[in-house]
């Protein structure tokens, strides 16, 4: 790639952005999982070219000493983000824009120019992992190489995420978990635009019907064309070190759904 880094592997959920005259800038996850060979990912075989990138550039730099070796067992799982030129029909550049995450499947695009990346996972530290896993990032889009800040997104909850969208007017984001028994979430921010700033976590709850299983596995419980009222209930213990989110909601009266996948 344009950084001097190589481009990783298995290319998932990612959003199109206007750039400067006839350029458009893609943001693509890459959905590595834990383990995956170095040879995949950003930095070639046994990662030789993590020494790169700055420590505090990586949300998970793995648990072999960085700073010692210049090297280690980084967490591949990243976006990158790719500059096209849409008259001559060829790539610009592209670069690494985030690191040192887990299974970046889905996302969404937000009003403030950016994309919401995803972890579909909730690994724990551990072996090679030096952090909790199963969060949000904020990447910002820019046509220049550079790395997001690695701020993961607590107060949107650590669950098997997979997709987000975002309300334009209220900037709310509402997600989807991609687990058989899974909730559909709404995070409200304190100040719209500003995620890391925290907010509060809801699970929607369809009226009248506390823990609806819409899935219709032993009974039909919702049919194709239903139309409910929904409401929200706040979520406690969002950081969820045990992963029984989903779980809680559900006993609290949320909805259940299997496989939340995308959302628009």
């Amino acid at each position: 790639m344009s950084d001097g880094l190589f481009l990783p592997g298995s290319p998932d959920g990612m959003a199109a952005f206007p750039g400067n005259g006839k350029e458009v800038i893609l943001v693509r996850n890459h959905e590595m999982n834990p383990g995956a060979p170095s040879s995949s990912g950003p930095f070639g075989k046994g990662n030789r070219k993590m020494s790169m990138i700055a420590q505090d550039r990586f949300y998970d730099p793995g648990k072999v000493t960085f700073r010692t070796s210049g090297s280690g067992t980084p967490c591949l799982g990243e976006t990158t983000t790719l500059v096209y030129d849409m008259q001559k029909k060829s790539v610009i550049r592209q670069f690494l824009s985030l690191t040192g995450t887990l299974r970046n499947c889905a996302g969404g695009p937000t009003p403030w120019n950016s994309w919401i990346t995803c972890e579909e996972t909730v690994a724990k530290t551990g072996g090679s992992l030096a952090r909790d896993h199963g969060w949000c990032f904020d990447v910002p889009v820019t046509d220049q190489p550079a790395l997001a800040d690695p701020v993961p997104l607590k107060a949107m909850g650590r669950f098997n995420h997979e997709a987000v969208a975002v309300d334009p007017e209220t900037g709310d984001v509402f997600e989807t978990e991609d687990r058989h028994e899974g909730l559909i979430y709404k995070f409200v921010p304190k100040e719209k635009g500003k995620l890391a700033e925290g907010g509060k976590l809801f699970a929607l709850k369809v009226k009248g019907k506390p823990s609806l299983d819409t899935r219709n596995w032993s009974k039909i419980t919702f049919s194709i064309g239903d139309s409910s009222e929904i409401e929200w209930i706040e979520m406690s213990d969002v950081e969820s070190p045990i992963d029984d989110l989903r779980i809680r909601g559900y006993k609290d009266g949320a909805a259940c759904f299997a496989r939340g996948e995308g959302i628009w």
